[in-house]
């Protein structure tokens, strides 16, 4: 890297910044006076081979126009060389102001689809490079007293979409961002943005959809999600670079929705049902009551179907009905003892029988499909498949944790690996039935960890793409009682109605079952330009319930 010699400056790093939107972002930090590090090994879509196409490179660019860029091609997966890159940029300038984080790959991934080392690869850059910069600028900005960091999630991680590793990831990215921003120290910001606009990953995505389904590539123009009714990646810019200003604390901790002429804060899942755990033998019939008369309107409507004459009164006195059991058979892979026996017997109970699988030997796909394949055998037909495994719990985590955001972020390494061995059962499921079979699978998730959280919120992302034979529901675990986990396990496996929450993003208390809503856009603001107006930071503090 060289130096200018200008103390003065700001200076900001943006990761991807090579190429499409960061390429747009680094150079609107340029042309404000920022001295620019441009941090991108570029490298192919895919991650391979590195591409040379002979153009002016950005940081000629933004040097031709009178300001000041380096570069590096650090890759931000490797987390000591981010370390290094950002920790000798305070050594020899004196300041680290911003960090964007806008680097990333794609592969053809999708529900039920793609090679683990494609779901590997991309949760590794979106998802383990964001923490990688995270814990390389976080404690420098900290030691300062400022800086701005900005993440990259996509309409992806939370809109319905069938985005595989990646929707996964930048789910993950979001949880990250809305967990780890509000315990940051006044004067560090961190946010992430939600873009959309014409890039190479966007083109390469709509091909690969325009392939499957047999259809001629889209044309700008063309309507719909289509590249001619996509912004540029410059019409972003502007208000990227206004939410690392100085000047900008309208927020932290928030993600914006960006479209060029328009923006949107972003607001994470919210709580809409809560139901009280049975205080008698009566889990089963009360589950399917709640089920039926709360949980799947409130996912239906995105909001409680409360707030009248009360609704359950009699469901929680002794004679409820309990209806059939929805399935006969179920593959169970538990890794807890304990957890496993009291999983089995509420199924037992529902009159499912039942088969246990090795999860020690649950290393790929193909070894979680031939496993089931032979719980199918067993069983002469497999219609549920269940999933409960332990999260790993750090060396170096305090059994007393404060919370603190040292510890948030040191909670969420791994947390890539992590997620790319639970999406193995998805995967799996889907062959092992075949196309034709339905099954449903239920996967029970450690949320009780900040880096739980993230992990059961990219894994009901995924779930919100199930398609085909699949019936995907996931389940967040927050201080639940292992009777009461495996009554609530057990009644998603069986249940009649159970099927209307595929998708949802379900929870598990300490004595109650609830439903969040969906990530959904808070409030929208219509800039008019690309050029962010006097009064944004007010109604965009105001969306964010800051008084």
């Amino acid at each position: 890297m060289t130096a200018d010699g200008s103390a003065d400056r700001r200076v900001s790093v943006v990761t991807g910044g090579g190429r499409g939107i960061g390429a747009a972002i680094a150079e609107a930090l340029g042309a404000r006076g920022d001295h620019v590090v441009v941090v991108d090994p570029m490298v192919a879509l895919d991650g391979t081979a590195g591409e040379v196409d002979g153009s002016p490179s950005v940081v000629d660019r933004i040097v031709a126009a009178g300001g000041s860029a380096a570069s590096s091609d650090a890759s931000v997966a490797d987390e000591g060389a981010m370390a290094a890159l950002l920790g000798g940029l305070v050594d020899e300038r004196g300041r680290l102001d911003v960090v964007v984080n806008a680097a990333g790959i794609t592969r053809p991934t999708s529900y039920g689809r793609g090679t683990d080392e494609d779901w590997a690869a991309v949760l590794s850059v979106h998802l383990g490079g964001y923490v990688a910069v995270l814990r390389a600028a976080l404690p420098l900005m900290v030691a300062a007293g400022r800086g701005h960091v900005l993440g990259v999630t996509s309409g992806s991680g939370w809109r319905r979409a069938d985005a595989g590793a990646y929707g996964c990831a930048k789910r993950a990215v979001a949880a990250l961002t809305w967990q780890l921003g509000p315990l940051l120290p006044e004067g560090v910001v961190l946010n992430a943005i939600s873009p959309i606009a014409v890039t190479r990953m966007v083109e390469a995505a709509l091909r690969r959809a325009d392939h499957a389904k047999g259809s001629a590539p889209r044309k700008a123009g063309s309507g719909g999600l289509s590249l001619g009714n996509m912004p540029q990646p410059e019409d972003l810019a502007p208000l990227v670079a206004h939410l690392v200003g100085d000047e900008f604390d309208a927020f932290r901790g928030q993600v914006v929705f960006t479209g060029g002429s328009e923006a949107a804060l972003v607001s994470p899942p919210a709580l809409v049902e809560a139901v009280h755990e049975p205080v008698s033998s009566e889990s089963a019939a009360v589950l399917a009551a709640v089920t039926a008369g709360a949980l799947v309107p409130a996912e239906s409507a995105q909001g409680t179907a409360g707030g009248g004459n009360p609704r359950f009164d009699e469901v929680y006195s002794a004679g409820a009905v309990v209806p059939a059991a929805d399935v006969s058979s179920c593959a169970v892979a538990c890794d807890d003892p304990a957890q496993a026996r009291a999983l089995v017997g509420a199924l037992e109970r529902r009159g499912v029988r039942t088969v246990s699988v090795s999860v020690a030997a649950a290393s790929s796909t193909g070894d979680v499909e031939a496993a089931l394949r032979g719980a199918d055998q067993d069983l002469g037909g497999l219609d549920a498949v269940v999933v409960h495994l332990a999260a790993p719990v750090p060396a170096d985590r305090s059994t007393d944790s404060t919370g603190s955001w040292e510890e948030v972020l040191a909670d969420h390494v791994g947390l890539p690996d992590r997620i790319a061995a639970a999406t193995v059962w998805s995967r799996a499921a889907a062959l092992a039935v075949g196309p034709d079979r339905p099954v449903r699978l239920v996967s029970v998730v450690d949320a009780s960890t900040p880096a739980g959280r993230s992990h059961v919120q990219a894994m009901t992302q995924l779930s919100r793409a199930a398609r085909g034979p699949v019936t995907d529901l996931v389940v967040g675990l927050e201080g639940a009682s292992p009777p009461w986990t495996a009554e609530v396990a057990a009644h998603l496996v069986a249940g009649a109605d159970v099927a209307s929450l595929g998708g949802a993003e379900l929870v598990a208390g300490d004595g109650w079952l609830g439903l969040r809503r969906h990530p959904r856009p808070a409030g929208g603001v219509v800039l008019g330009s690309a050029t962010p107006p006097p009064w944004l930071d007010r109604v965009l503090a105001e969306m964010a319930g800051r008084p």
